[in-house]
């Protein structure tokens, strides 16, 4: 590199000399892929040639945006090595020093093919050897490093390809943060000296598995319904009462039948005063068991009335204890509700 007393505006133009006399492939020729639109490949040549009249200059802003805008369109080690030394004149040393690195890995790589570029090779070797003590080298790794992990350095995400490789950065005190899915934070706080190398390691642990607590729902169990059951023996004794008054009036019909028939043919086969005595006493027996008859008639229909009243009224009930129920008492002469609500 040129000596630093020179004024900046020499150092240009010396630096300018030197890659214009050292046998740097022109830009159009320093392309790769080499199978670029000549259209484009001229468009970068004019970025290119815009950018080292800024750099001759010392106007290096203007000369980076140029150098940039030229690297986009293809990609020529001359042009990164221009790229690094804008960033080294404007003190960014970390940038300039990574891209400065990146254009002697480039340069070298086309060594075997053109060695023109052995040139722009060492002068980048050169440029990186003099910023050195100006920056920091730190290398982040992550332990056994999960899929989606992200590595940000003072708030800038690191190439995951970058990640345990030593790289330059400017003297601070910078907050290196890993993430990844699933996974909580880790980070750490490193101190960056001029000159320095650094070298940490981080380590993610799992997120704490999430228990779902859930209430407990209270079942709902139907109360169970009691249910009984009133009057079925006064049901039975009404059946049995029932069965023997239609007993009685089938008994009746049959016995009063016949008294009948044989009283009204004594009555006309013998009248009472010119009957004898034996006649007198047949008449009187058919008269009792007519009379017989006629109570066993009342018996019946009693007992079978009664029968039914208490097969109604007495039948087997089924009652719900939950539920109230609406009674009348006749002889208190009272209306009220029983039963449970």
């Amino acid at each position: 590199m040129p000596s630093s007393c020179l004024p900046s505006s020499s150092r240009g133009a010396v630096l300018v000399a030197l890659l214009t006399f050292a046998g740097i492939p022109s830009i159009a020729r320093a392309q790769t892929p080499q199978s670029a639109e000549p259209s484009t490949a001229v468009a970068a040549q004019i970025r290119f040639d815009r950018g080292r009249a800024f750099f001759q200059q010392d106007h290096f802003v203007d000369a980076l945006t140029e150098f940039r805008a030229s690297l986009e369109l293809f990609r020529s080690p001359n042009t990164r090595l221009f790229v690094g030394l804008c960033l080294q004149r404007l003190n960014h040393f970390a940038e300039a020093s990574a891209e400065l690195a990146r254009a002697a890995t480039e340069a070298n790589d086309l060594v075997p093919t053109d060695r023109r570029y052995e040139n722009a090779r060492d002068l980048a070797r050169r440029g990186v050897a003099e910023i050195e003590p100006r920056v920091a080298q730190l290398a982040v790794r992550v332990i056994d490093s999960p899929p989606g992990v992200t590595v940000q350095i003072g708030g800038t995400t690191l190439d995951v390809a970058a990640l345990g490789v030593s790289l330059p950065y400017d003297p601070a005190e910078v907050l290196v943060v890993a993430t990844a899915p699933g996974f909580l934070p880790s980070q750490q706080s490193v101190r960056l000296t001029a000159g320095g190398r650094a070298s940490i390691e981080l380590a993610l642990q799992r997120e704490p598995s999430v228990a779902i607590v859930t209430t407990p729902v209270a079942e709902v169990v139907a109360p169970t319904v009691a249910l009984t059951r009133h009057g079925g023996g006064v049901r039975i004794a009404g059946f049995i009462i029932g069965g023997l008054g239609v007993a009685s009036l089938a008994t009746f019909g049959v016995l009063g039948s016949m008294a009948s028939s044989r009283y009204d043919e004594l009555v006309r086969v013998c009248p009472r005063p010119a009957c004898t005595a034996e006649r007198v006493r047949q008449i009187d027996d058919g008269a009792a068991l007519t009379t017989m008859a006629n109570v066993t008639l009342a018996v019946g229909a009693v007992a079978m009335v009664a029968g039914v009243v208490m097969i109604i009224a007495g039948g087997p009930r089924v009652v719900s204890e939950r539920q109230a129920q609406v009674y009348v008492d006749p002889s208190l002469g009272t209306i009220g509700v029983r039963g449970a609500f």
